[in-house]
């Protein structure tokens, strides 16, 4: 591939994506490893990898892949980062048009609270199945089985009920 369909390439596939790339790093994000930090470190890994994406899994599964990856290696490198937790405060969102939005974005601020605060893997699951990925895509991004992911998957959300319920969260 030529440098300059290289580069264009790169470029669709950074802007056609931005906002998933900024859904991981944002719940990955913590003291050491800034936003900004694990943005920069995915695209760094997409440029990387884009002349050995073979086309066998959809772009946006490789790409979803590739976020997660970077965004777990740089807490394993950085362990003592992991532990690292989001309050409400440190969530933001759009302000919402009309009281049916401000419910939805109070929803949405709890609900990304307590999903900021489960394992890397808990994380990756939950956040890929909030995003209407199917099982299988989940199992392939992630690496595991479609039945470990159902498992795991009914897990984390008894986790996060049980979450909200001790916080006194409405979600």
């Amino acid at each position: 591939m030529k440098a300059s369909d290289r580069e264009q390439l790169f470029n669709e596939i950074a802007e056609q994506h931005r906002s998933v790339i900024s859904k991981v790093c944002f719940l990955y994000q913590g003291p050491g490893a800034s936003f900004d930090d694990l943005y920069q470190e995915v695209l760094i890994n997409l440029w990387q990898g884009i002349d050995s994406f073979r086309g066998e899994a959809k772009m946006s599964t490789w790409i979803y892949r590739t976020a997660l990856n970077t965004c777990i290696s740089w807490h394993r490198r950085n362990d003592k980062h992991t532990a690292a937790t989001l309050s409400l405060d440190d969530i933001v969102i759009e302000p919402a048009n009309d009281d049916s939005g401000a419910e939805s974005a109070e929803n949405f601020r709890n609900i990304m609270a307590l999903i900021a605060r489960l394992g890397p893997l808990d994380k990756a699951i939950v956040t890929l199945w909030l995003d209407d990925n199917s099982y299988d895509d989940i199992a392939r991004i992630t690496g595991l089985t479609i039945n470990n992911v159902a498992v795991k998957l009914h897990r984390i959300k008894d986790k996060l009920s049980s979450m909200a319920a001790k916080s006194g969260l409405k979600i």
